[in-house]
């Protein structure tokens, strides 16, 4: 098949003036929370909101929208505001942090505001409202410098004295380990503390595997990007025209399986083969290549080829393709219940404050949920960049994005998610899910890779992520 590649504009980021400005948004949206004039209210909403706001929402609902935010947070304490932009290839999103202090609860919040794609950037919508740890300003020197080092082990050590935080990071320089810390515990009572052998829950990670075991039947010659996939299902009507390439881009529009009774059913799931009634059930959103649409029920389907292309288990392909060749010795998709040593609850908060074990699905799948350890992900980055487990050449085929011009979130290759801050590329993948935190980023250019896991759910986890991020990227 001959494919013919558009290249297309790349979108422009924000100048320090454009930022400058855009930043000052911030500070003007806080002046008309803590204010109780409405006409001062409606003249900082003429000055921050982009026109396009102002008219379809009216001055009046931007006025209540200042007025309820009071309401549930009394006068607030500006710290700081940041812009965070997202290359998605034809576009740029843009989302304005602002840091303020609550008084009603004496909590930090991120007031998340969305900007328009054009200068001047004004805010176009409230996007989200988040509790966060106290904000902090990052040194400037670089990551593996030792000072930088000495202040991040300093910065956990607080998350996890004043926010509860417990998990692990990873990072390494190439081969070698520049900063390894393991912190709080690995269970609700709190007797198990976190260490080098504590298997986390990847969440989504695990799509990362399985893309690598459909890359290595295409190298085989056993599959191919575009071979459709509805010979392997003829039990599941509508989908003519859906390929390997839309399951593993998410652009197959095969709706997400992760329902209420999926939840009830999980612990007696013990093959993958049990998780296809709930694809089924979940049906067709929109047809094949339409639209970017997340969906675990792509890397089922996509696991289940796999298993119906070698006869095989998929969680034994996936053993002997990565985790046995590469030493992964304390990974693999365990079974609820099984048992395997030292493996990290996953943690919810209840409202008392206590932390309390969360119900989790009885094992992961091709779609996510199985466990590893930093070095052992570490291990992985290893042999995946040597060309261990795919050539260099698919590698790149999994890591060039498949989602450019798509309304998305982030830019999505085959399995892995791609990802710009500053000037500094990256790729990997996540992971999220109640009491599951997963994060690994390799930046090929610094030569950097980061790993990083919790086991229970906190602001301080994401805040932890996006300041490490940072300071990798050097995007203070």
């Amino acid at each position: 098949m001959l494919l013919l590649v558009i290249p297309i504009a790349r979108a422009q980021t924000m100048t320090d003036r454009d930022r400058a400005l855009a930043t000052s948004y911030g500070e003007r949206f806080v002046d008309a929370i803590n204010t109780l004039f409405d006409e001062e209210r409606a003249g900082v909403a003429r000055a921050i909101f982009a026109e396009a706001t102002i008219e379809d929402a009216g001055e009046e609902r931007l006025t209540g929208l200042f007025s309820r935010l009071h309401e549930m947070m009394g006068p607030v304490t500006f710290h700081h505001a940041e812009v965070v932009e997202v290359d998605l290839g034809s576009r740029i999103s843009r989302i304005l942090h602002v840091y303020v202090r609550a008084t009603t609860d004496d909590a930090w919040k991120d007031i998340q505001l969305r900007l328009a794609g054009e200068p001047p950037y004004k805010i176009t919508e409230l996007g989200f409202l988040a509790d966060v740890s106290e904000p902090i300003y990052l040194p400037n020197s670089p990551v593996d410098a030792p000072s930088t080092l000495d202040w991040l082990s300093g910065y956990i050590d607080a998350l996890v004295r004043d926010e509860g935080l417990s998990g692990a990071m990873l990072i390494a320089k190439g081969d070698r380990v520049i900063f390894e810390r393991y912190f709080g515990f690995a269970d609700s009572a709190g007797t198990r503390p976190v260490t080098a052998g504590t298997r986390f829950n990847l969440g989504s990670g695990n799509k990362m595997f399985t893309a690598l075991a459909v890359a290595h039947l295409v190298e085989q010659g056993r599959l191919t990007f575009e071979t459709p996939i509805q010979p392997f299902f003829p039990e599941f009507p509508g989908l003519d025209g859906v390929t390997i390439h839309h399951l593993l881009s998410h652009t197959s529009g095969v709706a997400e399986y992760w329902t209420d009774a999926y939840e009830r059913a999980w612990h007696a799931i013990d093959r993958l083969e049990d998780m296809l009634p709930f694809v089924l059930a979940a049906g067709i959103e929109r047809p094949a290549g339409e639209a970017f649409s997340y969906s675990n029920s792509n890397f089922i389907l996509a696991g289940l080829v796999v298993e119906r292309v070698t006869g095989e288990d998929y969680f034994d392909v996936v053993r002997s393709l990565i985790y046995e060749p590469l030493g992964m010795t304390q990974s693999d998709s365990y079974r609820h219940g099984e048992g395997t040593p030292d493996r990290a609850e996953a943690l919810v908060r209840l409202p008392s404050g206590a932390w309390a074990r969360a119900d989790t699905p009885g094992r992961g799948s091709a779609a996510g949920g199985g466990y590893a350890t930093p070095r052992d992900m570490l291990r992985f980055v290893q042999g995946l960049e040597a060309g261990a487990i795919v050539s260099s050449q698919t590698l790149q085929t999994l890591r060039t994005s498949k989602t450019t011009g798509f309304e998305a979130p982030f830019q999505y290759g085959y399995g892995f998610i791609l990802s710009r801050d500053g000037d500094v590329d990256s790729y990997g993948h996540g992971g999220t899910a109640r009491g599951v935190n997963f994060e690994l980023r390799r930046f090929p250019t610094p030569d950097l890779t980061l790993i990083l896991f919790s086991n229970r759910d906190s602001g301080a986890y994401d805040d932890l992520k996006r300041n490490t991020i940072k300071l990798i990227s050097g995007d203070r």
